[in-house]
């Protein structure tokens, strides 16, 4: 995984993480009991979606990642390489 999207994305846990604690701190006063209850829901479900959208998201980038070519005789030098009678032998 990339390293800046996974500081992004532990940030975005922390964040979400907070603001939820925060909510259900507030969800002890009894009158905002079930505003609060429903925003920290909100935001919970939120951040399970950027969560589980992101770890989709690396894992599609996975898949789709082309291979990395490998180094075969045709990308070495060719040493042997047949002289033809137009070009003389090489000197060494």
């Amino acid at each position: 995984m990339d390293l800046a999207l996974q500081a992004q994305m532990t940030l975005a846990a922390l964040g979400f993480s907070v603001a939820a604690l925060f909510f259900s701190l507030m969800a002890a006063f009894p009158g905002l009991k079930e505003v609060l209850a429903a925003i920290r829901d909100g935001v919970l479900w939120f951040a399970l979606f950027v969560l589980v959208g992101a770890g989709a998201f690396v894992a599609w980038q996975q898949v789709e990642r082309p291979q990395s070519p490998s180094i075969t005789t045709s990308n070495s030098i060719d040493h042997f390489r047949p002289v033809t009678a137009k070009e003389p032998p090489p000197r060494h």
